[in-house]
């Protein structure tokens, strides 16, 4: 296990936004059938995900799931934290207001300054506006645990180390 390397993500966001069926089709690509019927995570959840890097090392991706229900928590699992995935469910309308002010506050706090953030599908925010306030890289990615849509992107920034600036895709 010495020769691999670690990178540890936080993944947050509103109750009931889709974080644990995400991260179940992260973890595995039939993570998730017909069947699959989530529970709200009470507390935090660990997720493992391996794959082989550009140069075929084996690495560990663990991502820490912090329940909707922990928001006042979230705070206290922000210590190494390099990338940070914010998921919500963008068919609850009622959802997006309240997300967008976990957002802001999550983005205000100084442990994360030099964070990733992804967020997911979060598309009523000024992004532009957001992207020039923040000293985050903030990427907007559309994607959808049950269909697979933006996976492959999602996968994709959870394992590269570049620095980026705000983008939408």
């Amino acid at each position: 296990m010495e020769d691999q390397e670690k990178i540890t993500v936080l993944c947050v966001g509103p109750k009931g936004s889709g974080k644990t069926t995400l991260l179940k089709r992260l973890q595995e690509e039939d993570g998730i059938d017909y069947t699959y019927s989530p529970v709200p995570t009470i507390g935090t959840n660990l997720y493992d995900i391996h794959y082989l890097n550009k140069n075929g090392k084996k690495q560990i991706l663990t991502i820490r799931e912090v329940g909707g229900e922990m928001v006042q928590l979230w705070y206290s699992y922000l210590d190494g934290i390099e990338k940070v995935i914010f998921v919500v469910d963008t068919s609850n309308l009622c959802q997006i207001s309240s997300a967008a002010v976990m957002l802001y506050t999550l983005l205000a706090e100084p442990k994360l300054r030099q964070a990733k953030m992804r967020n997911e599908a979060l598309l009523m925010l000024q992004f532009t506006r957001l992207c020039s306030e923040q000293a985050n890289t903030l990427i907007l990615l559309e994607a959808s645990p049950l269909t697979g849509v933006g996976l492959d992107s999602l996968r994709q920034f959870l394992i590269e180390k570049r620095k980026s600036s705000c983008v939408k895709k």
